[in-house]
């Protein structure tokens, strides 16, 4: 995968300003001094590529537009967005209502898990993202979560991990909310707010199993699409390799043979690729389907347990609903209860994951592979499942992030087939010696040439890189034409 060009324009402006015009493999945003754009440049890439990225403090994306072209595999994307309008080859598409479609058409990836957790494999963050390991929040609202991640890579969209998910999720927010209660402080001013919007133990609405019947209704039918279009694409493939193999020749004009094959039988590579883009289209649909009947189906099991609950929580719901003082023993015995169902779905969940999943130990290995390059001390146990972060130095975490996330990028451009670009903000640590991240990036230049990688940094990495193409950033680039400027502009053309 390869950004060939890419172009911004304010929208007082009548020129556009061109960034990145080559296809070098090593893209550097370099200034001696913050605040230059480095950052917003980084960000306004992959908001070109769909994603909800969000402004940065002193640049709003939707009073641009960009343009980008973009080599996936052997096929081109012209794409320009502006705001909420992404046009990708003179299609539009409207995000975030199609922020799937859109990712699902530019990196071929049609897995929702392995849609939501790309921008968390790809891209280091330098508010969160030398930090996130394996979970949380990357940038604005998108999450990287491994266990997602892990069930991406192995195909694993049955229903069971969708429920056992949305349960996950809908405990974690139970939590959050009795660990609200049990601040005493907060109380009385959270409780107003929430209590009656939170909280509901009335019986499974109506309107929801109407939403359950027509999603399966429509799922059935998508799969029926989804099954005609794989027999298409079958008997096609079988059809072609037959006549390969019989190697059928014909007659040309000019008396010479041609043997057939699926290079000039005439249309065939452009149907194929149509049934193709048609089938991935159809299979993110399919999951997004699942993914929502099992979270309605989810919040009715949640339902008919509420039924059951022990009558301290009953009790409890009754006094919260009239606003009357919560008991600090009664939420924290519910919180127990709570944390305890948490930890046995989690280990379903886990389980699950890890069954029969050979992408986990392609993982294990990788990292610890590159632990053992980069000197970390034995005494640091690698569990890419860790939820124990705090034991670990600044410096330490620094290098695991790092070897965590060359590991996901490898395997991820594994299974995808083509190499994801790698995007890199302020690699340099605090706490981190300068001949560390020398080391660092000399193993991305050595064992991941074969992807486009970006830096914003304040460093020069042209001794590592020398022949990276390096955009030198003095805080200009996103500076806005106003309607007179480029009225004279337009004269002086003239």
């Amino acid at each position: 995968m390869t950004i060939l060009n890419f172009r911004l324009q304010h929208k007082l402006s009548v020129v556009d300003k061109s960034v990145i015009d080559n296809d070098s493999n090593v893209h550097i945003f370099y200034s001696s001094n913050n605040s230059t754009g480095k950052t917003t440049l980084m960000r306004a890439i992959l908001y070109t590529l769909g994603f909800n990225i969000p402004d940065t403090e002193l640049v709003k994306f939707s009073n641009y537009d960009f343009y980008m072209r973009l080599k996936v595999n052997g096929k081109l994307f012209d794409i320009h967005r502006r705001d909420a309008l992404i046009v990708i080859n003179n299609i539009e598409y409207d995000l975030p209502v199609d922020e799937y479609a859109v990712r699902t058409i530019l990196f071929n990836i049609s897995n929702r898990d392995l849609l939501e957790n790309l921008l968390g494999a790809i891209y280091f963050d330098q508010e969160k993202g030398w930090t996130l390991l394996n979970r949380g929040t990357i940038i604005g609202s998108n999450r990287f979560t491994i266990e997602n991640f892990f069930r991406g890579l192995n195909d694993d969209d049955s229903e069971e991990s969708y429920r056992l998910e949305s349960e996950l999720k809908a405990i974690n927010k139970k939590i959050a909310q009795y660990n609200l209660m049990d601040n005493v402080a907060e109380y009385q001013a959270e409780v107003n707010q929430n209590i009656n919007r939170n909280i509901s133990y009335e019986s499974f609405d109506e309107e929801l199993e109407k939403k359950l019947i027509e999603l399966r209704q429509r799922l059935s039918i998508l799969e029926n699409e989804l099954k005609l279009i794989n027999d298409i694409i079958k008997r096609n493939k079988d059809f072609i390799d037959y006549i390969e193999r019989k190697k059928i020749f014909i007659s040309l004009n000019d008396g010479s043979v041609l043997q057939v094959t699926r290079k000039n039988l005439y249309n065939y590579n452009s149907v194929f690729d149509s049934n193709e883009a048609r089938r991935s289209l159809l299979v993110a649909e399919r999951n997004n389907l699942r993914y929502q009947i099992a979270s309605i189906e989810a919040s009715r099991e949640k339902q008919l347990t509420f039924e059951t609950l022990p009558s301290i929580e009953e009790q409890l719901v009754q006094r919260l609903a009239d606003i009357k003082p919560i008991g600090a023993v009664e939420v924290k015995a519910i919180l127990k209860d709570l944390k305890k169902e948490k930890e046995k779905i989690s280990a379903q969940l886990l389980k699950k994951t890890t069954y029969n999943n050979i992408w986990v130990s392609k993982v294990d290995s990788i990292v610890k592979k590159y632990a053992k390059e980069l000197n970390i001390p034995e005494k640091y146990k690698i569990d890419i499942f860790t939820h124990k972060l705090k034991s670990k130095s600044g410096a330490i975490l620094h290098k695991l992030v790092f070897i965590y996330k060359l590991a996901y990028i490898k395997v991820f451009s594994e299974k995808i087939g083509y190499a994801l670009p790698i995007f890199c903000d302020s690699p340099n640590g605090r706490e981190v010696e300068k001949s560390i991240i020398y080391e660092m990036l000399r193993i991305i230049k050595r064992d991941f040439s074969e992807h486009q990688l970006f830096i914003a940094t304040i460093c020069d990495y042209t001794n590592i890189f020398n022949d990276a193409d390096v955009i030198k950033m003095d805080g200009t680039l996103f500076d806005q034409y106003n309607l007179f400027e480029a009225s004279l502009s337009n004269k002086v053309t003239e």
